[in-house]
């Protein structure tokens, strides 16, 4: 397996603070609007939930992925 250069672990580093830290900007964005009864576009429900779905969705995908590579061996 070859070594990542550095731009790449900057890029994977920036990336792993900014996806959860947007998720849960969205979900409390999200959740303060309802709360005190603003009406929320369906554009921006659809932006959140999109995102819980995708940053859950593609980590229990590369988890399974994971544990199924490591059953096999």
């Amino acid at each position: 397996m070859e070594k990542e250069t550095i731009s790449e672990g900057v890029v994977n580093i920036f990336r792993g603070l900014t996806r959860p830290a947007l998720t849960f900007w969205g979900l409390v964005s999200w959740t303060m609007m309802h709360i005190n009864g603003i009406e929320i576009p369906d554009t921006f429900t659809w932006l959140v939930w999109g995102m819980v779905v995708w940053w859950f969705g593609d980590r229990t995908w590369l988890k399974l992925k994971t544990m199924r590579g490591k059953g096999e061996n």
